[in-house]
């Protein structure tokens, strides 16, 4: 009498032929991860500010207690996306030309001359990548100042840096950063540190978040003075 075949084999077979085929992907998509290297932003020089200040401002970061970011790692091909794209803004700027937040002066300039100005506040600067992109980084300089033009460090309220395809950004937004603690921006209420302005200016990591604008809100001054929002650059960083 003839034994009938085991259904075992039949069984394990397609477990075996399903193992392979993952064992095959998950090498696929390894060998499909981008190199990356590290980028290493250049910079402004420093104006050293040596008077010593007690922001109260919530959720304020005290000197040396925040990152001190000064290069980041991205895929290979990761360059500035953002030199001389076109920009946008929420006001006329009381002071400066909008088009010289994308221009490569990172430097404020003694008496601001590279700064653009808002007094209308709270504002925002936009700028149009040109196409969908793939962001990694986005670094802000406000205005770091210099002696001559005050006495204290700058901090500047209502941070927010958002990302889109959609201009209006009515859909789509992605906030990758928001220091506004009370929504005075009508973006949400944020939970990031207000931080003290220097020639380091502020990197915000994006991951490679796909979008086409870049949209980034400031406050005041907050200073003994006060003051209006100011931005001297915006780099992005992508491919």
């Amino acid at each position: 009498m003839k034994r009938k075949p085991s259904n075992h084999a039949w069984v394990i077979l397609p477990a075996l032929i399903a193992l392979g085929l993952v064992l095959a992907s998950t090498r696929w998509f390894k060998a499909k991860e981008p190199d990356l290297i590290t980028i290493r932003p250049r910079f402004p020089h420093s104006i050293f500010i040596s008077a010593p200040w007690d922001c109260d401002l919530p959720n304020f970061e005290k000197m040396g207690r925040g990152p001190s970011i000064k290069d980041f790692l991205a895929p290979a091909g990761t360059e500035i996306i953002s030199l001389n794209q076109p920009v946008t803004s929420s006001s006329e700027p009381s002071r400066g030309e909008i088009k010289w937040v994308t221009d490569d002066e990172l430097y404020c300039g003694g008496e601001g001359e590279n700064a653009v100005f808002f007094e209308k506040l709270p504002c925002w600067v936009q700028i149009d990548l040109g196409m969908d992109r793939s962001v990694d980084y986005v670094w802000l300089w406000h205005d770091q100042g210099a002696m001559q033009r005050r006495q204290t460090p700058d901090v500047f309220e209502d941070v927010i840096v958002q990302l889109s395809n959609d201009a209006e950004f009515r859909s789509g937004v992605v906030t990758i950063f928001n220091s506004d603690d009370d929504g005075s921006c009508g973006q949400g209420k944020g939970a990031d540190p207000t931080y003290m302005e220097t020639n380091h200016g502020r990197g915000f990591p994006a991951n490679g978040q796909q979008a086409r604008y870049v949209r980034i809100w400031g406050g005041k001054s907050y200073s003994f003075s006060g003051g209006p929002c100011r931005f001297t650059e915006v780099t992005v960083w992508g491919r």
